[in-house]
C-alpha cells in the first residue's frame, strides 16, 4: 500500500473505472478498478476514486496498464469551491497530460499534497500555481534559469529581456509588450523562486505569461480541457448574474 492521489477518472468497459493516479512510490500510474459500479466487494473503491481524496493503493500486474488490488481511505478529503475547484483540476490535467509514467517523483508528489493545502487556505492562488508549474518542469528536467540569459550571462539589471522556448531569456529592447521584463524583474523572480519573497503584480502577470508559453510549448497547442470548462462556468456564472 502506498499513498496516492486520483488525478482524473472515466468509465471503462462494462463495470470498471480508468483511473489516474499520482503515488509516492510509483509516480503517475494508469489503474483499473475492476467492478467499481457493482455492489458486490470491489464496488466500495469507486466512492474512494475521488480527486483531492488522499488514499492508500495497492497497485497489481506487470503491463502498463496496472489494476488496483486494495484501497482506502487516508484522511479527510480536500474542499476546494468555486474557482478553486478548477485550479485544483489544472493541477491534475498537467500531470495527466506532461508527466511521464511510472517514474518515482518524491518531491513532486509533496509539492502537490501541499499546493492543494495551500489553495485550500485561500492563499494567493496565482502565485500557488505558477510555483507548481515551475516544480513540474524542473521534475521533467525543463527547469528555467531565471538568473541567467540565452547566452550563458547573468542577467543585468539595467537589460531587459522575453522569454524564448528552447532558449531561455533573451535581451531585447525596452518596451511595454507582453512578456518584457527588466533584469530587475528578473531578479526577483529569481529570488521569489530560491526564497518565496513577494512579487509586484506586474512581475506575477508577467510571470503567468511566461509559464503560460512554456506549458503551451510542451503541450504542442493543445489546449487544457479545464481551461475551457473554467471559462464556459465562468461565463454562465455572469450570465446568471446579468439575469
Amino acid at each position: 500500500m502506498q499513498p496516492a492521489w486520483v488525478l482524473a477518472r472515466r468509465a471503462y468497459r462494462d463495470s470498471s473505472l480508468l483511473v489516474e493516479l499520482l503515488t509516492a512510490e510509483t509516480g503517475r500510474a494508469s489503474v483499473v478498478v475492476k467492478g467499481a459500479h457493482r455492489k458486490q466487494r470491489g464496488g466500495s473503491f469507486s466512492s474512494l476514486m475521488q480527486p483531492f481524496c488522499p488514499i492508500l493503493v495497492g497497485l497489481g500486474g506487470k503491463a502498463e496498464l496496472k489494476y488496483l488490488s486494495s484501497a482506502e481511505n487516508a484522511g479527510v478529503a480536500i474542499a476546494l469551491p468555486g474557482d478553486l475547484l478548477f485550479s485544483g483540476l489544472y493541477l491534475n490535467e498537467l500531470l495527466v497530460r506532461l508527466l511521464p509514467k511510472y517514474d518515482a517523483v518524491p518531491k513532486l508528489f509533496a509539492n502537490y499534497g501541499a499546493s492543494l493545502l495551500k489553495l485550500k487556505s485561500d492563499q494567493d492562488t496565482e502565485l500557488i500555481l505558477r510555483r507548481f508549474e515551475v516544480a513540474l518542469f524542473e521534475e521533467l528536467g525543463y527547469e528555467i534559469q531565471w538568473h541567467k540569459d540565452d547566452r550563458g550571462q547573468n542577467i543585468k539589471l539595467d537589460r531587459h529581456y522575453v522569454f524564448a522556448q528552447e532558449r531561455g531569456f533573451v535581451e531585447t529592447e525596452e518596451g511595454k509588450a507582453a512578456g518584457i521584463l527588466s533584469g530587475y524583474d528578473l531578479i526577483a523572480l529569481k529570488t521569489w523562486h530560491r526564497e518565496g519573497t513577494v512579487l509586484a503584480d506586474h512581475v506575477k502577470q508577467t510571470l503567468k505569461h511566461i509559464m503560460r508559453q512554456a506549458v503551451d510549448y510542451r503541450l504542442d497547442g493543445r489546449p487544457l480541457k479545464v481551461r475551457e470548462s473554467f471559462s464556459q462556468w465562468r461565463s454562465l456564472g455572469q450570465a446568471n448574474g446579468d439575469e
